[in-house]
Parts: C-alpha cells; sequence; structure tokens
C-alpha cells in the first residue's frame, strides 16, 4: 500500500493508509480536539449526525519552520463543516470549506482493524475544485496522515511545513 493519495474523479481524491494503532486508539485521534491538534488541528466535534464539527488550524503550531506564504498572513483558520455519519470507531463523515466562498466538498473517512493492533484508513474528499486544490489538499493530507503515524507511534519528527512543500512538488507533477 502507497501512503500517495491518488486522484479519483475530476474532483475527487483517495487516501488508504496502514496505521499501527488500535481502531479506538485511531478513532480517538480523529474526533478528539485535544488528540486531533496534535497531528492535524484543534477544535470540536458533535458526536451525531446533523451536528457541527469545527477545524481550527494554527498554521504556526504544526512546525518549527514558518509557514508558506498562502498561510503566513492566518493566525487560526477556522473551518466549519457538518457532521453526515458518525459511526464509532469505523466511519466519519462530513462536509468541509476549503475557502471562502467555495461549494462545501465532503470527506469521508472509515476505518478497519488490520490484526490484532493495526488500522486501515480511507479517506475519500470530494468535491475538490480546481487543479492547485487538489495539489494542496493532496499534499495537505498525506503530510498530516505522516504526523499521525508519528503521533501514534510516540515520537512526532517531521517538521510539517518542509513537508508539505516537497509533498505539493511532488503531487504536482503527478496530478
Amino acid at each position: 500500500m502507497s501512503d500517495y493519495g491518488r486522484q479519483t474523479g475530476p474532483q475527487e481524491l483517495e487516501f488508504n493508509r496502514r496505521f499501527e494503532a488500535s481502531i479506538e486508539k485511531v478513532w480517538e485521534f480523529l474526533v478528539d480536539p485535544e488528540k486531533r491538534k496534535m497531528w492535524f488541528c484543534g477544535g470540536s466535534t458533535e458526536d451525531h449526525v446533523g451536528g457541527a464539527i469545527v477545524f481550527e488550524f494554527d498554521h504556526r503550531r504544526l512546525s518549527d519552520s514558518a509557514p508558506p506564504e498562502k498561510y503566513a498572513n492566518e493566525e487560526v483558520a477556522t473551518h466549519h463543516g457538518e457532521i453526515l455519519e458518525y459511526d464509532p470507531p469505523k466511519r466519519l463523515a462530513f462536509t468541509w470549506f476549503e475557502s471562502a466562498g467555495a461549494q462545501a466538498s465532503t470527506v469521508e473517512i472509515t476505518l478497519v482493524p488490520d490484526g490484532s493492533d493495526a488500522t486501515e484508513l480511507r479517506l475519500v474528499h470530494k468535491g475538490v475544485t480546481g487543479r492547485d486544490m487538489l495539489i494542496g489538499v493532496l499534499a495537505g493530507w498525506h503530510g498530516h496522515f505522516d504526523l499521525l503515524a508519528e503521533v501514534l507511534a510516540g515520537d512526532r519528527t517531521t517538521d510539517f511545513w518542509v513537508r508539505d512543500q516537497r509533498l505539493e512538488s511532488e503531487y504536482a507533477a503527478k496530478v
């Protein structure tokens, strides 16, 4: 299984990742704001369909390196979505706004236990518009999943923004 995401349609991408942690632990890192901000972002998650999910990105917190220019002026970027599916610890789906004024896209995450203490994660992100957004979203999910793997293993070492910029270049060549 490759760690790289792939474009599966004109506005759709998919990731399949394996994490060395139980399905319950991976679920906690998806929905618990304190755990989620260790690899992705803070914000709240209501535990029911129709509830709110809030993503609060503090771009300065993700890395020792400064954020790239496109994020440099944002102290905290907040995205609001709606929970579309909430089935612990197997499935989480929600709406996601890519940028101000953009139409909502959807993110679907499915977790499946793999062996005694590993989990397969499948993420499908639909409604990603434009090549630049597709590249950024692919690189973003990829880099955040790399951090999640490190956090679950107990040893976060990746400099997120250095990794993100390299991934954007790699995905630009692939898309």
